[in-house]
């Protein structure tokens, strides 16, 4: 194996990013061989992976785009052959905005340089498709789905309004959930999240204290409160005391299954439709992060 940096990126990228881009690739290619691909499709991204045949690959692009790679290096059979360079050029930037890598992409790449192959888990389902950051199902899909027809127009903020249009019309979801094999839940949710990590929606700490390497995952449970009191269940989100309410359930375990009737999930902001009964199994440290 080589020691060439694989570079992917978003050929959809606008003009700043491009600039941007032109950047990060100056930065690495201070100290590692780059070559650069920008895939417009999985089947495209996985060929360019099958065929690289170097040490390390790092993607510009936010929780999706980082879920694509994980997932298509999962198929080849080389998570354990690589280790990937975050530099945040997504919406939401939710997974490396809560480790810690900067906002900035340039500082980004800079710290690539100097970093070191962290080892991190993933969340797999029982489909096989693999979750970086978090997966939730009820309202949380439903928000993310009417986002990313706002997201054009209005960017970051396209989540927070399709939160709010989300919850003002979804009733509820009856569902039973068993956390290693034990019933923990049986009732009507608005939202169950499964999350590695802490944020979710462009910045929302729904659980604060998920860690993408403490070998578990964390399981937040939101009841299906009346219309009249969805105002207030989403200011104690934003201010961070949503966990201290009697409507919201939290709990950690390694393995989850969600039982019950059909709805969406969203897995890093890839949503999945019409999904009944589906487990979620944390993968404790099977992929390395530089950081």
């Amino acid at each position: 194996m080589s020691d060439q940096t694989l570079f992917l990126s978003n050929s959809a990228a606008g003009s700043v990013d491009d600039e941007h881009i032109a950047q990060v690739i100056e930065i690495l290619r201070r100290e590692r061989d780059v070559v650069t691909a920008s895939p417009t499709t999985p089947a495209e991204l996985k060929a360019t992976l099958a065929s690289f045949r170097g040490d390390r690959v790092v993607i510009a692009g936010g929780d999706g785009s980082l879920h694509l790679l994980i997932n298509a290096l999962g198929e080849l059979g080389r998570l354990d052959d690589v280790a990937i360079g975050l530099v945040p050029l997504g919406t939401g930037n939710d997974f490396a905005g809560a480790i810690g890598i900067p906002d900035d992409p340039v500082a980004a790449a800079r710290s690539i340089l100097d970093a070191t192959p962290t080892q991190v888990d993933l969340i797999m389902a029982d489909d096989g498709e693999r979750i970086v950051n978090a997966a939730h199902a009820g309202v949380g899909a439903v928000a993310a789905e009417r986002a990313q027809v706002a997201k054009p127009l209005a960017g970051r903020l396209a989540y927070p309004l399709g939160a709010i249009q989300a919850a003002a019309t979804e009733a509820g979801y009856d569902v039973t959930l068993r956390l290693d094999d034990e019933l923990i839940y049986a009732d009507t949710m608005l939202l169950t999240l499964i999350a590695n990590g802490p944020r979710i929606g462009g910045g929302t700490y729904l659980c604060p204290a998920a860690d993408p390497s403490d070998g578990l995952i964390d399981v937040l449970t939101i009841d299906a409160v009346p219309l009249h009191e969805r105002p207030g269940l989403g200011l104690d989100i934003q201010r961070g005391t949503h966990l201290e309410r009697d409507d919201v359930h939290h709990w950690r375990g390694r393995s989850l299954a969600l039982e019950g009737e059909r709805m969406s999930h969203n897995r890093d902001g890839e949503l999945r439709h019409g999904l009944a009964d589906v487990t979620y199994t944390i993968q404790p440290a099977v992929w390395h992060l530089l950081r």
